[in-house]
């Protein structure tokens, strides 16, 4: 019995990115770790506003999490809020 191999996005497969996260970020043409690096939290984040994306600051924890390879929950506590008001600022654009 043959077992198909469903195709997962390189940034489903990072860490805190699921299918879900990725397709958005793919939607502004990230489509992978270099990229997004290259972009950065916050300019992914302003880029899936622009594009009419509603997200909310857990998803600027996740992909700064996938970015340092770690659980949201363990980025510095003053990175998360450096990214919390800089995020807001987005926002309120």
């Amino acid at each position: 019995m043959k077992i198909s191999k469903e195709y997962v996005s390189p940034l489903a497969r990072m860490r805190n990115l699921g299918p879900k996260s990725a397709e958005l970020i793919e939607s502004i043409g990230i489509f992978d770790a270099k990229a997004l690096a290259n972009a950065g939290t916050l300019e992914v984040c302003h880029k899936l506003i622009l594009a009419g994306h509603v997200i909310s600051l857990n998803m600027a924890y996740a992909i700064q999490g996938a970015l340092m390879d770690c659980d949201w929950r363990r980025i510095p506590i003053e990175f998360r809020r450096y990214l919390a008001v800089e995020f807001k600022k987005i926002k309120s654009r």
